[in-house]
């Protein structure tokens, strides 16, 4: 077990019994997410967490297939799932280059407050292309201290050179958009969701390499 499944492991221990209620930023995230959803949608949630959002948008879609390094999110997640008898997802331990997840077998991918926690976003912005259907849609929330509290981001950063808190991207917006649109998405809509610790919510939309796609979501 790597530095960050231990840790992960810690906070889904923290996290297991805590209520169910969502802040504001959750809250808005599931609403924007919503609109992007149809019933018959087969989606990737990644590093979906104790499936804070992963169980509220389980009704709006076929399938779920959600992943987290964490096997302690993992049971979590699922115990909460099994409570509200939610059927239609499979939480898996895995990491998102795991092979069983195949090339264009998505419809949609989702990837909230993770993006920022990666020292790797390029390659996995890039596999999740891949991962998605042409045309498939990719909607992210990212938290993005690279916009505020600067010397919070530096305090956070050197606490994560010590092996306190994971890794951690001080994103700009301007720096998340541009990581996204260089691996072929086009961005349809972008909300900052909080501005306290700005989230930074991302609607986008795969397009094909070379070929210019005009059509709304």
């Amino acid at each position: 077990m790597n530095k960050s499944e231990k840790f992960w492991d810690r906070i889904a221990n923290r996290w297991e019994n805590q209520n169910e209620d969502l802040d504001e930023t959750y809250k808005k995230t599931i609403e924007n997410t919503y609109r992007y959803l149809k019933e018959s949608d087969i989606v990737f949630d990644y590093a979906c967490g104790i499936g804070t959002i992963t169980n509220e948008i389980a009704d709006n879609v076929k399938k779920i297939h959600a992943n987290d390094i964490s096997s302690r999110m993992i049971e979590v997640a699922k115990s909460r799932a099994d409570e509200r008898e939610i059927k239609n997802i499979e939480y898996t331990q895995a990491t998102i280059f795991d092979e069983r997840y195949q090339a264009e077998s998505f419809d949609v991918v989702t990837a909230f407050n993770i993006l920022h926690l990666l020292d790797n976003s390029q390659e996995v912005v890039e596999r999740i292309n891949r991962l998605l259907k042409p045309g498939g849609k990719f909607i992210s929330a990212t938290a993005c201290m690279g916009e505020k509290n600067r010397v919070l981001g530096l305090f956070l950063i050197l606490l994560s050179k010590i092996g306190l808190v994971p890794y951690l991207n001080l994103f700009k917006f301007s720096e998340l958009e541009e990581l996204i649109i260089n691996e072929d998405f086009q961005i349809v809509e972008t909300e900052v969701l909080s501005q306290t610790s700005p989230n930074y919510f991302i609607a986008t939309k795969k397009q094909l390499r070379n070929t210019q796609i005009t059509s709304p979501v």
